[in-house]
């Protein structure tokens, strides 16, 4: 058995919606950006479990995943904002006022997962 550190990261987003957006479209991009985030995860061994939520009142998504390899919160957090910007991309999604890990999202909840071990 072999152990890992991991950081678990939730961070939600203010989405800029264009005029006229419905609700189901907030609940559509939201599903499009989970689904390239699974994309992601095919092809990157140092993150798992991804969630997203929205809520179209508040106009906000909410992404979860699980950063491997780090118990560094300025590491998880970059890596994390790398992998959600990939995604939102890959979604249609555009990210011109993309925070950095000194401009935190809108929430940030952050904690060290305990060790994991593997079989």
């Amino acid at each position: 058995m072999s152990k890992t550190e991991a950081s678990q990261l939730c961070l939600e987003f203010q989405l800029l919606l264009a005029p006229g957006t419905t609700v189901a479209d907030v609940h559509a991009h939201g599903q499009r950006v989970m689904e390239e985030l699974l994309h992601l995860e095919d092809c990157n061994s140092d993150f798992t479990d991804s969630a997203v939520s929205t809520n179209a009142e508040t106009s906000t998504i909410t992404v979860e995943l699980l950063v491997l390899d780090t118990a560094d919160p300025t590491t998880a957090l970059r890596r994390a904002l790398d992998l959600i910007r990939t995604a939102a991309h890959a979604a249609g999604g555009a990210t011109p006022d993309w925070p950095t890990v000194s401009e935190m999202p809108v929430q940030v909840q952050f904690a060290k997962a305990q060790e994991l071990t593997s079989a």
